[in-house]
């Protein structure tokens, strides 16, 4: 049986086993499960780099923003100390020429964001503009210089007093302190310096994702975005402590208020001895957003490549499923050809509209003919009208049991075959029909050549009997008539005498022929086996007829005479004798035609011998009774030639079998053993 393309075995190397394709399911699983866990930590780190270089680029801008406005810063503070000292030299100025008073001092002070104090060479406070008389934070220590005269003025900037002051020397001792309003200082400062850019970078964050911006230094929040209202120092907090000694900015995940937040912080100064933190804290709003984004993405890939996988894994389950269905189909089919093929008995079957589907290789031997003509074609195209019992079961549905008939072959032999047949019912509901042909030609043939041994065995034991009985009185009545033959003479009717004495002594050698016929057939002669050449043999035969066959106008064919070289063990005599006995006949039963003598080899190495006439036949109710002791259809026929023809032949380990139709002629063939 061929292979059908693209079809692999069940033991394949290539084929994967239901263990293999579960641990591969197993190992997809955990490599897309590696995969997804993989990823979302690449996507998170991606995603949080990408925050961590932009929210560096933005600090590192806000730090050199905010470096410029120290500057800026700077300038503002030298020229808020010009415009201090250029009013505290004015006050040394009036206190020059009258004497000043907190009154005085509030109109010089007028709107202006600054107070005015006179303080006198112990420290106390002499005159102020401060509306609420509290006067000056300086301590003596700060104005002990120019209280002292050892300095004419100073500049004092206290930012964690939150006091940026001028102090001169007064005319006749003490000191004239201006000191700016801290309010004003600080907001002078949040409006054109560092804390200008912190509320405008925190405006920006609203949309950006930007939840605070500040300035931050050891003493506190310096400035900060709008809702930042405190925040943590940075003493006891280690991640603000190292980023104070860092030289770049640092990243962390915190914490602020309720949400958590991705936080850089840069350190940069404002002064060389005065260190300060830019903090930016940004949403991860918009991180997680994104991250769940990826995370569904990821999910659905990894979902998809899953269901590929599934789909795949199906595919190869059902693709090898199929493949073992298939290589379990073929081995059948394969085992089931071979039983197919190597049954002895013919194996045909029939689709439900009667067409041939199998057709194996002993139904080819039987009908000789190949099975690509048989299938497809109707069953009565390939048999004839012989089986007609096969139709009459197609026809009423149901099955014959090793139904016996005759078929006409195609070469012209008729055999017997016994069909039983088997109905076959498919899932579909339709039925196919079985038929297993055994041809019983051969059995019927020993059958019938065992029936007829029987026969004659029993006929020649009784024959023999019989004729042991009547030999003696025939021999008796034998001696009786020859001595009335000799010793008695009747004085008239001689003449009749002598006619009747002469009928009862020929009657009774008649009738002892018989009996020696009988005793032939009960005790056969001993056979002288030897080799013996068919050929000659046939010929031999066929010369002893030529002359009856030619006095009836007779034809005598020698069709096939495959007997050229070939030897049987035999007896001649008894042999060529049956033979005749056989050719004798068929001239006797032959008004018009011929008389046909052939041999050939059979495929078991045994040599046939067919004798055959185109005479009246046999009616088939007498074909097994022709080898019967005296039965004959001849007027002066004695029974006994056919029955010594099956004794011979019985005795050289032979068989006979007899075709007849009457009207057409008669066919014996001889079948013997073929000797060495």
């Amino acid at each position: 049986m061929k292979k059908r393309p693209g079809h692999k075995r069940a033991d394949d190397p290539s084929t994967l086993r239901p263990g293999y394709l579960a641990a591969l399911a197993g190992v997809l699983a955990l490599v897309l499960g590696i995969f997804a866990w993989y990823e979302l930590g690449e996507t998170r780190r991606t995603m949080l780099d990408s925050l961590r270089e932009g929210s560096i680029f933005l600090a590192q801008a806000a730090a050199r923003a905010g470096e410029n406005a120290l500057r800026a810063d700077s300038e503002i503070q030298l020229l808020v100390g010009q415009r201090l000292r250029d009013n505290a030299r004015l006050v040394q100025a009036l206190e020059q020429r009258e004497s000043l008073d907190d009154s005085t001092l509030a109109q010089l002070a007028g709107t202006n964001p600054f107070t005015i104090d006179l303080v006198d060479q112990r420290g106390h406070l002499l005159a102020t503009s401060d509306p609420y008389g509290e006067g000056t934070v300086l301590r003596e220590d700060d104005l002990r210089p120019i209280l002292d005269e050892t300095r004419q003025e100073d500049v004092f900037w206290l930012p964690e007093d939150e006091l940026y002051a001028v102090a001169v020397q007064r005319p006749g001792g003490g000191a004239v302190v201006v000191q700016a309003d801290a309010d004003w200082l600080l907001e002078l400062r949040r409006a054109s310096g560092t804390g200008r850019l912190i509320q405008e970078i925190g405006a920006i964050g609203d949309n950006e994702g930007i939840v605070y911006t500040l300035v931050q230094d050891e003493l506190g929040l310096l400035s900060a975005s709008r809702g930042v209202q405190s925040i943590g120092p940075i003493e006891g907090d280690p991640f603000l402590e190292q980023a104070v000694q860092a030289d770049s900015a640092v990243s962390r995940l915190t914490r602020f208020g309720e949400q958590e937040i991705f936080e850089t912080v840069l350190p940069f100064a404002a002064t060389p001895d005065h260190a300060q933190l830019l903090r930016l804290g940004f949403s991860l709003e918009n991180l997680r957003t994104q991250e769940n984004r990826s995370k569904v993405q990821l999910v659905l890939l990894v979902g998809l490549l899953g269901v590929l996988g599934a789909v795949g894994a199906g595919i190869v389950t059902v693709r090898q499923n199929y493949a073992l269905l298939d290589d379990a189909y073929d081995r059948v089919q394969s085992y089931s050809s071979r039983i197919l093929e190597r049954m002895a008995d013919a194996v045909v079957a029939l689709d439900p509209s009667g067409r041939i589907t199998v057709f194996n290789q002993a139904a080819e031997r039987l009908f000789d003919q190949r099975a690509q003509a048989a299938l497809d074609q109707p069953w009565r195209i390939v048999f004839g009208n012989d089986l007609e019992a096969l139709g009459q079961s197609l026809a009423e549905g149901t099955e014959l049991q090793n139904h016996a008939c005759s078929f006409q072959l195609p070469a012209g032999r008729e055999v017997t075959l016994a069909l039983s047949t088997s109905r076959i019912e498919e899932e579909d509901g339709e039925v196919v029909v079985v038929v297993v042909i055994q041809d019983f030609t051969e059995k019927a043939a020993l059958e019938a050549d065992l029936r007829r041994r029987d026969r004659l065995t029993a006929m020649g034991a009784l024959a023999s009997g019989v004729a042991h009985e009547v030999r003696n009185p025939l021999n008796a009545i034998s001696v009786i008539v020859q001595r009335l033959e000799r010793e008695f003479a009747p004085t008239t009717g001689q003449e009749e005498y002598g006619q009747l004495t002469r009928v009862v002594r020929d009657e009774v050698r008649r009738v002892n022929g018989i009996i020696v016929e009988f005793l032939d057939l009960a005790r056969p002669p001993q056979l002288q086996i030897r080799q013996v050449e068919l050929k000659s043999l046939l010929e031999k035969a066929a010369q002893v007829i030529a002359p009856q066959v030619a006095a009836k106008g007779l034809q005598l064919v020698r069709s096939r005479f495959e007997a050229e070289g070939v030897v049987v063990p035999a007896d001649p005599d008894q042999l060529q004798q049956a033979l005749l006995n056989l050719l004798t006949n068929a001239v006797e039963a032959t008004t018009d035609g011929r008389v046909e003598i052939e041999a050939r080899l059979t495929e078991s190495g045994d040599v046939q011998i067919e004798v055959a006439d185109t005479g009246t036949g046999i009616p088939p109710e007498n074909i097994e009774r022709i080898f019967d002791l005296y039965f004959t259809t001849k007027p002066e026929g004695t029974g006994l030639g056919l029955g010594l023809v099956h004794r011979i032949i019985t005795e050289h380990g032979g068989r006979l079998d007899v075709q007849s139709q009457p009207g057409h002629g008669t066919r014996i063939t001889l079948q013997l053993p073929r000797g060495d």
